[in-house]
Formats: structure tokens, sequence, C-alpha cells
């Protein structure tokens, strides 16, 4: 187990060395002017990362990862890596082999992001990315600081919340409020299930308002958001107008995209109080395509029972769809929303 985790610690040095280019800018300090309260937040909740990776409890962690030959840079070294396919279990199997701290209190993950957070400091400290977004970052930050006994165990590996969290912290994801961002674009394995008139409308759109697969900045749900039960408009709004004022520093990013049973019209067929989650896209320059079917596992039935009675009886097929925004559309839209700023 020790030789396995410590070999993948180090290969993702390597890997690391040769990830999107695109990923790299939004890392990389550049000139972005934002004031003194936003950087001192950010400094802040960096100080109080650090004062918890000291505190006796993580002290021992990584005591004991050292033991095994894991290094503190090989912890960042593993939470670089998270996002690839089966990184993040392998770190739940490291956990069990370990038995560090409660068995929920997810001990070793929050050592392993602290680490990454002391060693990613400088970068994280000024990334190129709107204000709002910046504060969103500092706020993720104090939680992973001091989190509740109750969303410690949210960021137990291989959960979404940790992943969420291994990419905040390497500045591969972005907080926006309700919603993540992260740069991305769209992959050719959506466009062969397309069908011929599909694939025609989408490639016309593209090249006539976008031009190119990528990159985009992706949405993802947020799963610590203000209300974890419901998704609310206005917040939603709220989190495309943060994502748009870091869109503006970033001219190589063509747009937003996503791509969820939530932006199917098949969902809004049987769940019509989603509806307005595609009208921003709809009604301001966006594009919204079937790209396929939803699988069970993708939440589709997650608090949706008359949508599960249905698709039983035959009478809902669940399918995915992707959304796009270009550039100059969303652009102009967040220019006459200023309500929606902080």
């Amino acid at each position: 187990m020790t030789s396995r985790v410590f070999a993948f610690a180090h290969s993702s040095r390597v890997w690391r060395s040769v990830t999107d280019l695109m990923s790299t800018r939004l890392a990389t300090p550049v000139a972005n002017a934002f004031g003194d309260g936003v950087a001192e937040a950010l400094a802040s909740a960096i100080d109080d990362c650090r004062a918890a990776l000291d505190a006796v409890e993580m002290r021992h962690v990584t005591q004991a990862l050292r033991s095994r030959g894991i290094a503190d840079m090989d912890c960042t070294a593993m939470i670089e890596e998270v996002g690839r396919p089966g990184s993040a279990d392998r770190i739940a199997d490291l956990r069990q082999a370990m038995s560090i701290g409660a068995p929920r209190a997810a001990t070793l993950e929050r050592c392993l992001l602290l680490h990454a957070v002391a060693r990613y400091a400088d970068l994280l400290s000024r990334p190129s990315m709107g204000e709002s977004v910046l504060r969103c970052l500092a706020d993720e930050l104090r939680f992973l600081g001091a989190p509740s006994v109750r969303d410690s165990e949210k960021l137990l590996a291989p959960s979404d919340g940790f992943i969420a969290m291994a990419k905040l912290v390497t500045l591969r994801r972005f907080p926006a409020g309700q919603l993540h961002f992260e740069p991305s674009g769209i992959p050719l394995s959506w466009l062969v299930h397309l069908g011929p008139r599909r694939l025609t409308k989408l490639l016309l759109f593209l090249g006539r308002y976008v031009r190119g697969r990528r990159p985009f900045f992706f949405h993802h749900i947020a799963w610590r958001r203000k209300n974890r039960l419901l998704l609310l408009e206005s917040e939603q709004n709220r989190s495309y107008f943060r994502i748009a004022q870091s869109l503006a520093l970033h001219p190589e990013v063509k747009g937003l995209l996503t791509a969820s049973w939530l932006h199917s019209p098949d969902t809004y067929r049987v769940s019509p109080h989603l509806a307005w989650l595609n009208r921003p896209f709809l009604e301001h320059g966006g594009l919204v395509v079937i790209i396929g079917s939803a699988s069970e596992s993708s939440g589709v039935f997650t608090a949706g029972s008359e949508r599960r009675r249905l698709y039983d009886e035959g009478l809902f097929r669940p399918t995915e769809a992707m959304a796009i925004w270009p550039r100059a559309a969303m652009l102009d839209w967040a220019s006459k929303h200023p309500e929606l700023g902080d």
C-alpha cells in the first residue's frame, strides 16, 4: 500500500508538467488589481490554514505520513492528482490503511489539503480572477481551516466535496457561490452522440459565435452553497455575474459551458419548476442541446420522487443537455445586471 501511494504521489509531478496550458494561465499571478480588503481576506484565510496544519492533530498525521516515506511535497502532489481516474480512491485506501482520526472526520484528507494550501500560498493569494470570486475563495479556505463536524465528512475521499476542494486549493477550480467553475472544453465524445440534426445546429452555432471547442469555463453545482436543499435562481444569477467578471479578465476563454440533466428540456417537461435554469442561456444568446441519456447515478432522481414515478411508468426518459453561453453574450448580459455585484 505505502509503495503504491508513494509512487502515485511522485508520478503526479510528471503529469503536472504536461497539464493543460489554460489551467496554468489561470493559476499564474498576473496584473490583476483588487482591493486591499480582498487581499487581506485571502491572506487571513491562508494563515488560518497554516495554523490548522500546525495544530497537534495535523502534526501527528504529517509525521505518520513521513514515516511511510510520504514527504510534505508528496502530499501536495497527491492533491494535484485528484480528478484523474482512481486518484481519490487511492487516498481513501491510504486513510483506511493508516486508521487516522475519527472514522468520519476526514483527518488525512484535510492534512493533505492543508499541505497543498501551504505550498500554493503565493498563487492562492493573487490568482487572476474577479474580486467576488476571490472573496468566495477566501471563504472556502477559511472553511478548510476549521470545518464543522457535520461538514468534515463531506471531505472524505473519494466524495465530490473532497474532489472539489482538491481542485480549489490547487487553482484548477474556482468558487462563485452556488456554482464552481473550471477551465474545460467540449469533448469530441459528446459530438458523436448528437445525430446529424443536432450536430449541424451545434457546429453552426460554434462557428458563428464561439469559433472553437475550448477553452470554456465549465460550471458545476457547489456543495457548500447557501441552501443545500434547493437551487435558487437569484443565487444562480449572482454566480453567473461573478463568473462573467472573471471571464472579462481572460480574453482567451470562449464563454460558459455546462452539461447536466438539470439543463435538459426533457427534465422540464416533468419538473417545470426547474425551467428557469436555462433562461439565461436561451434568452441571452446561448444554446442548449440534448447530448444523450442521463444515468440514474447522475442525480436526476435525487429529491425527485415525481420524476422517479414517471420514469417507472415509462413516461419520463432522463437526458443530459449541454448549455453554451458565448463570451460576448455573457459579458453583455452581465453589463446589464450591475445589481448582481457584491
